[in-house]
């Protein structure tokens, strides 16, 4: 479990966290609060409101939801002594809320980059790195003074510039990922939604407002709605796609075939597969000839393939 360290009383982020919890406690505005972040989320909030009250329908009640699902379920956030941690979920946690509602309502995103067969890098607007796996795609959602929202389809890690008026969010399946400057790996395919911090901080919160806060060397998922708590995990298992190679340690072969698919843009059939038992090794990713060549030689038989993008394995006895 992480450590958590005291701040002095007069630190900026206590200061913040306290005057959230004061708000929330008392169920009043967040106007009132008179800081410049908390300032620039409300009058965006207003500003949305406003336009989508009149152009979509029923948009004054999600906020309604919004702000109702906000008392009932953060106030205990604040019911112990506040530490940086807790100043930090409290900021990202507005953000959140506030880019789930804007990527809910926000009907045409913008493709920013789209990676082939190769691995790409992108440098964004704000300064921001991206590389994205074989076979992802990149889409900004919002981009403006007060926020960087983004989609990802696929798999990326991402060198945040730190903007602290400018939260930096992306969604990839159920999940949203909000940082202030940070780098992270996520990985989105399947049914499932996985977040690495290598450092900073990032709240990750799926679409039942449900959110976990990661810190350096932790990893999360969210597996069919379900958001697991941050766990220490190895760099090397979520990153090593970025040095052309897969890590598995303790994964199921399913799992590893779904990574090898999503990377090679394939379908792997392994229904002959009689040993499920847990993987543990490195295969090379420069080919797909010689990535399954080499994993048949470690699960005991071979690969066929049966069309363009699909290949089924074979056991030998």
């Amino acid at each position: 479990m992480a450590t958590e360290q005291n701040l002095s009383e007069n630190d900026l982020d206590l200061l913040l966290s306290q005057s959230l919890g004061n708000a929330l406690g008392s169920r009043s505005s967040f106007s009132e609060l008179q800081d410049s972040l908390i300032d620039q989320l409300v009058e965006f909030k207003k500003s949305e409101r406003s336009y989508y009250e009149n152009h979509a329908p029923n948009s004054g009640s999600i906020w309604e939801a919004i702000e109702a699902e906000t008392k009932a379920k953060v106030t205990p956030l604040f019911q112990r002594p506040i530490t940086y941690t807790w100043a930090a979920a409290a900021v990202l946690l507005i953000a959140a809320f506030f880019g789930f509602y804007w990527i809910s309502l926000n009907p045409n995103p913008q493709l920013v980059a789209q990676s082939d067969s190769a691995i790409s890098t992108i440098i964004l607007d704000d300064g921001t790195e991206v590389i994205l796996r074989p076979y992802s795609e990149l889409y900004e959602i919002a981009y403006s003074e007060t926020e960087r929202t983004y989609s990802l389809n696929g798999e990326a890690f991402f060198d945040v510039t730190s903007d602290v008026n400018r939260p930096f969010s992306v969604q990839a399946g159920e999940g949203v990922i909000t940082v202030l400057g940070t780098r992270f790996n996520v990985s989105n395919w399947g049914n499932t939604t996985q977040v690495y911090l290598e450092e900073g901080s990032v709240q990750f919160t799926s679409s039942t407002k449900t959110s976990v806060l990661l810190e350096p060397g932790q990893q999360s998922e969210l597996i069919s709605g379900i958001l697991s708590q941050p766990e220490v995990a190895s760099s090397n298992k979520y990153t090593d796609w970025i040095s052309n190679t897969i890590v598995f340690s303790g994964s199921l072969p399913l799992d590893v075939v779904a990574e090898i698919g999503q990377h090679f843009n394939i379908r792997i059939n392994i229904s002959q597969l009689n040993d499920d038992s847990a993987l543990d090794g490195t295969l090379r990713l420069d080919s797909v000839t010689q990535t399954l060549e080499d994993l048949g030689l470690v699960l005991g038989g071979t690969f066929r393939k049966v069309s363009e993008n699909e290949f089924t394995f074979i056991a030998l006895d």
